[in-house]
């Protein structure tokens, strides 16, 4: 195999509360001639997950918001002369396809694309995101927003998605405590989750 794309990078400054639950390197998809092969790096608010765990006495243990950063790279390389371009949609269809199916795998039940969105990176380059509205089933049921967004630099092709409670958790499970990002609603999560996609690198 070619040389695997190096990880994507996440300012240590804006994951306070995230923790890195996994980093994998594997084929995401195909394309005619090529293997797309992804390191990515996945993270959890265990900071949230371990507050409602505790104020239900332990009894729901759940990972309620995610945050993954891919680059991707090719197998074998892209032949010289191919442009972003001619190969960006091919890679939004396919990164749609794969997160709605890894939305399935977490429990994400009744699956709805929504919006649209286009933001601006870090390297001045402009995702184009695409929300996904869905239930979480745990604790009866769970509202849920997923986002994927798609870009390429330049150089250097990424793929970010994240998923979170539209609803405070504080609301949804009748909860008395608001603290550890009980009480975050929908807006509050989907604004940091555009905050680390801006910086991702």
């Amino acid at each position: 195999m070619a040389t695997a794309p190096d990880y994507p990078a996440v300012p240590a400054e804006k994951l306070d509360g995230w923790e890195l639950v996994e980093e994998s390197v594997e084929t995401v998809f195909q394309l005619p001639g090529a293997q797309v092969v992804g390191a990515t790096r996945q993270y959890e608010d265990e900071r949230l997950r371990g507050a409602v765990h505790e104020v239900t006495d332990d009894s729901i243990d759940h990972q309620w918001r995610f945050f993954a950063a891919t680059r991707l790279g090719f197998d074998p390389m892209l032949p010289p002369g191919t442009m972003p371009s001619m190969i960006l949609p091919t890679m939004r269809s396919e990164a749609k396809k794969t997160f709605k199916d890894r939305l399935r795998s977490r429990g994400v039940e009744d699956i709805e694309r929504g919006r649209r969105e286009r933001v601006r990176v870090r390297s001045g380059s402009r995702a184009r995101l695409v929300r996904y509205d869905g239930v979480d089933p745990a604790a009866g049921g769970v509202p849920v927003a997923g986002w994927v967004g798609v870009w390429n630099d330049g150089t250097d092709f990424f793929v970010v998605t994240g998923g979170y409670p539209v609803r405070p958790l504080s609301e949804v499970l009748d909860l008395d405590e608001t603290g550890d990002g009980l009480d975050r609603t929908g807006t509050t999560a989907q604004n940091e989750f555009l905050d680390l996609l801006r910086d991702v690198a």
